[in-house]
């Protein structure tokens, strides 16, 4: 199984809405069906690309300070000694680590 990440996704659908967007142009304007069924799936592509981008609240410099956060995190565990603080560093190198990768 395949697992693509939502910009590839979007990269992904803006192909394909481009592609339905050149055949669109290229159908005779007297092929109504053809250009209904052709806008209806530019329409589903727009759509989920706009849903996709409302669930990325961060933008490419959060994502990357996020990381920078989870690497010092990661640097404390191994830099200060109580084992309670290396277990709480852990778990916030872990969790922002996949907060800003998803």
């Amino acid at each position: 199984m395949s697992y693509e990440t939502a910009d590839e996704e979007i990269e992904r659908l803006e192909a394909e809405r481009h592609r339905y967007s050149a055949t669109f142009a290229n159908t005779s304007e007297s092929d109504t069906v053809t250009r209904a069924h052709l806008q209806a799936e530019m329409d589903r592509r727009t759509a989920r690309i706009q849903e996709l981008q409302e669930h990325q609240p961060f933008g490419f410099f959060a994502r990357w300070g996020l990381r920078a956060a989870a690497l010092a995190a990661l640097w404390g565990v191994f830099e200060f000694g109580p084992w309670w603080v290396k277990i709480c560093l852990g778990l916030l190198a872990l969790f922002l680590t996949f907060y800003s990768f998803g």
